[in-house]
């Protein structure tokens, strides 16, 4: 059996940023998907966690990001990167 070796999402963010600094135009959107789809696989794993008010935001030109309520909590947090952490 094969083990399948997730990425972590700040090696996502840094392929992106670094296929964008290429220069090449479009370049960056396949890795920018990749981070995308990260983050919503997140968000639906906190989801079924009991995590509310989930939702992918971004500030002004930076990262996107995930965020969401925990169960017991009333604060927002950012949601964890899962997916690269279940290896």
């Amino acid at each position: 059996m094969y083990a399948i070796r997730f990425e972590t999402l700040e090696t996502l963010y840094a392929r992106g940023e670094s296929q964008r600094n290429s220069g090449a135009h479009g370049v960056g959107w396949t890795a920018h998907a990749a981070v995308l789809d990260r983050l919503a696989a997140n968000q639906r794993l906190a989801r079924t966690l009991g995590w509310t008010s989930c939702a992918i935001e971004r500030s002004g030109t930076g990262r996107f990001k995930a965020w969401g309520v925990p169960p017991g909590d009333y604060r927002r947090h950012r949601i964890p990167d899962w997916a690269s952490d279940a290896r």
